[in-house]
C-alpha cells in the first residue's frame, strides 16, 4: 500500500532547511522505518 504522496512530501521537507532534521530523528517522530526514509530521500534526488 505505502504512504500517501502528501505525507512523503511533508516528511521530506523536515530534512531540508530550516528544519535539517536527521533521518533517525524523523523516524522516531513519525514512526516510519529509517530504511523507508532513506529510500524516499534517494528517490527525491
Amino acid at each position: 500500500m505505502g504512504y500517501p504522496r502528501e505525507r512523503k512530501e511533508a516528511v521530506l521537507k523536515k530534512m531540508l532547511p530550516p528544519n535539517n532534521k536527521t533521518i533517525p530523528e524523523i523516524a522516531k517522530e513519525e514512526g516510519i522505518c529509517e530504511g523507508t526514509l532513506y529510500n524516499w530521500r534517494k528517490a527525491a534526488r
